[in-house]
């Protein structure tokens, strides 16, 4: 009887094209403010069924070509212009209400709130759940949130007068609890509610290729003042200079020969290309 051959693990033997034909799909769909070369490396994994570990210098580099490319690139204009297109439907939704302010409409998503302003009264059933569901949870920790909801309806609806007063008395106190604290309430200035909004704006923002970092005064100064910067921005102006300075070994173009600022910058004189944001890491620092 033959020996039976050994299983062949999921995924073996994936060649890199493989790897960059999926990484190219997952680019081209992808968030670029949010994915991370981690993130990318995790779908690649569940993709290809093999894991990836010993290819994320190689993934990060096929990352970095594409955004380069012109496909990267038109990516890029095409999430500004529906950026561009959001923000003006988001202006057309604004609408005047009868304090004579603008109230933002769908477009605009939900608006920050004030974070000094009293919470409203609950009334007496949200008292009640506010104590029942807890409760419920410990006591049937599989069931679903639509499910507790629906027993709480029900525990509502058959509760005798006296207890359902009790509730109510909560919700009486709370009421007046309310009254009390929207009284002393001094609403945020619409400067402070501004700088909520931009805040707010600039942490939805901040993520993944696209993600800003405070340069380095070395960075600033080689890039011609530029104080923040994404990878992906950095990415591209980096082939950018190797092009226009013609820093690309003519014997293997794969390789970069710096000049005089880029060695100043990156301590190095020869580096593969694709290598460039290794040195340039310690240049990318963290936003304050």
């Amino acid at each position: 009887m033959a020996p039976k051959k050994a299983p062949v693990e999921k995924g073996a033997g994936t060649k890199d094209s493989q790897v960059i034909k999926r990484l190219h799909q997952i680019l081209k769909t992808a968030d670029l403010e949010k994915t991370t070369v981690k993130n990318i490396q995790k779908q690649l994994e569940a993709d290809l069924g093999v894991p990836m570990s010993d290819r994320k210098q190689f993934i990060r580099e096929e990352v970095e070509k594409f955004l380069k490319s012109n496909a990267g690139k038109k990516i890029g204009i095409k999430r500004k212009a529906e950026g561009e297109a959001g923000a003006k439907r988001g202006k057309k939704a604004d609408k005047i209400g009868k304090d004579g302010k603008k109230k933002r409409g769908r477009g605009k998503g939900k608006d920050v709130t004030d974070p000094n302003k009293p919470k409203g009264p609950k009334g007496a059933y949200m008292c009640f759940v506010q104590i029942a569901r807890p409760k419920i949870n410990a006591a049937n920790p599989d069931l679903k949130f639509a499910e507790i909801a629906k027993m709480l309806g029900e525990q509502w609806k058959n509760m005798d007068t006296t207890t359902r007063a009790g509730y109510e008395k909560m919700a009486e106190q709370d009421k007046e609890r309310y009254q009390r604290e929207i009284a002393a309430y001094v609403p945020m200035s619409e400067a402070g509610l501004e700088q909520l909004r931009k805040e707010k704006a600039a942490k939805k923002s901040a993520g993944g290729l696209q993600k800003p970092y405070k340069c380095s005064a070395a960075l600033t100064k080689f890039l011609g003042g530029d104080k923040t910067i994404s990878r992906a921005t950095l990415t591209s102006k980096m082939w950018s200079y190797f092009k226009e300075k013609n820093l690309m070994d003519p014997e293997n173009k794969r390789w970069i020969i710096a000049d005089k600022p880029l060695s100043d910058l990156l301590g190095i004189d020869r580096f593969q290309g694709f290598t460039v944001s290794k040195y340039l890491s310690p240049h990318l620092l963290p936003m304050e």
